[in-house]
């Protein structure tokens, strides 16, 4: 599917603006021969460039720039069109698009007596996605407090300087990457000692960065955000997390998710986002509860494995060819991980997880070695798109939180994505297997846990 975006959306009369068509394959396989016509009001004039944009492929993922200059006669709310934009989608049927509007907002001519305002008229770039790793802290002792920093603005950042306070002390040392790319998650890791105890211990985060505004100029931002952490005494069990009473009998669902810096990024967010939309929708919200382990590496991993006892666990991220995970490293490029010490690693939780799902493409190799523990797990026989996987676990945890059996939540799951005309095609890549117990137990058993 290719999306089409222009950038900058805001211009200034009389002045010259490079205006930025960007063209993004957001499929799984290439798309060809797309031909778009950039249709512009009188008001806004072409400098240099040509408005017809022919590309005879794009491959998937990837994104074309076509420029141009242009200069607005005068203010108001005007549009960029396009009757003649088509292409050949991923699976070669053409696609025709009529109706596609861009706004171009053009604001007045400023005087340099009005460059103080400058800054109203400049589009801010949207909140960064902020949060802690999930590790908790140990009271009085020094510790390593990781914050995940997504960019989700649309466009590369520069500069990101992160920095943290509280009631602990700190090595007073700032985080910093040169450059973070539209999509990608950042790991910052800061060393603290915590003064405070509690499940909900304040963290402040401030985050600061440069862009390009679109008029010529790089504009600095900031944003600050306040996170909750744990933080237990040296005499509890520090491998088990801090719970309210609230929390004793619910059924844990750890969510992991991995995107690494150096692949093709993923909507894990969107997706963890949905299925908390599904668990506050259910009547039977109060028996489960949550918890996401985002930009995970192996260790954080294990170490969530460890400190939840999770009943399902579901990993949200890419797989490849042979089977492998490719989680995290600490640089949060992509690591990977056997089917075989994953598998292994889950086995050794085997009391406590009832059901496995591994939205990732080419998971069907690790899903057979953990079905050998687990009495449910659910893999991905080939490649499965971003928007297909999200439809699946909408489905599944609509059903699982209505009450529903895991064969039933896996159905319905299947049905979400066949009911979509993008996502048809894959409804038959999720592959549901069962453990030795359920094997083992007649179908009108009591012995069978459908249910987690």
């Amino acid at each position: 599917m290719i999306e089409v975006s222009v950038d900058p959306s805001h211009l200034v009369a009389g002045r010259r603006t490079r205006l930025r068509i960007r063209f993004a394959n957001s499929g799984e396989r290439a798309c060809a021969d797309i031909v778009f016509k950039a249709g512009l009001p009188p008001a806004i004039t072409i400098i240099d460039g040509t408005s017809r944009v022919e590309i005879p492929l794009l491959a998937p993922g990837h994104v074309h720039v076509h420029e141009l200059t242009v200069e607005a006669k005068r203010s108001g709310e005007f549009q960029l069109s396009s009757t003649n934009f088509s292409y050949r989608d991923e699976f070669d049927v053409p696609v025709r698009v009529t109706d596609f509007r861009a706004r171009l907002s053009v604001e007045g001519a400023l005087s340099p007596q009005q460059g103080s305002m400058r800054s109203a008229i400049v589009p801010r770039v949207a909140r960064l996605d902020v949060r802690h790793g999930g590790a908790q802290l140990t009271l009085g002792e020094w510790d390593v407090l990781a914050i995940l920093v997504r960019n989700t603005s649309g466009i590369p950042l520069n500069d990101v300087t992160a920095a943290i306070s509280g009631p602990f002390k700190t090595d007073g040392k700032r985080a910093r990457v040169p450059v973070l790319q539209n999509g990608a998650t950042v790991r910052f890791s800061f060393n603290v000692n915590a003064g405070e105890g509690g499940r909900h211990v304040p963290v402040s985060v401030h985050v600061t960065y440069r862009y390009p505004d679109g008029l010529g100029s790089v504009r600095s931002q900031t944003q600050d955000d306040r996170l909750d952490v744990v933080v237990v005494s040296p005499e509890a069990t520090t491998t088990q997390p801090v719970f309210t009473n609230a929390d004793i009998g619910r059924k844990t669902i750890l969510y992991l998710a991995a995107s690494p810096q150096n692949m093709e990024p993923l909507r894990s967010d969107l997706e963890m986002r949905k299925v908390k939309e599904r668990l506050q929708l259910s009547r039977h919200r109060d028996q489960y509860r949550l918890e996401p382990c985002v930009a995970a590496r192996f260790d954080d991993i294990s170490q969530a494995l460890t400190d939840y006892d999770p009943h399902l666990v579901h990993f949200s991220g890419h797989g490849d060819e042979h089977g492998n995970l490719l989680v995290e490293d600490e640089a949060g490029r992509s690591a990977l991980v056997t089917p075989e010490g994953m598998a292994e690693l889950f086995g050794q939780h085997r009391a406590t997880i009832k059901c496995a799902i591994v939205n990732a493409c080419h998971s069907m190799r690790l899903a057979i070695a953990m079905a050998r523990h687990i009495d449910y797990v659910i893999g991905m026989r080939w490649e499965i798109g971003d928007e297909a996987a999200i439809q699946f676990s909408v489905g599944f945890y609509l059903a699982l939180f209505s009450g529903r059996s895991v064969p039933d939540a896996f159905g319905r799951g299947c049905t979400h994505v066949r009911a979509r005309p993008a996502t048809e095609q894959e409804h038959t890549t999720p592959v549901l297997l069962e453990g030795p117990a359920i094997r083992a137990a007649p179908a009108n058993s009591s012995e069978r846990q459908d249910r987690i």
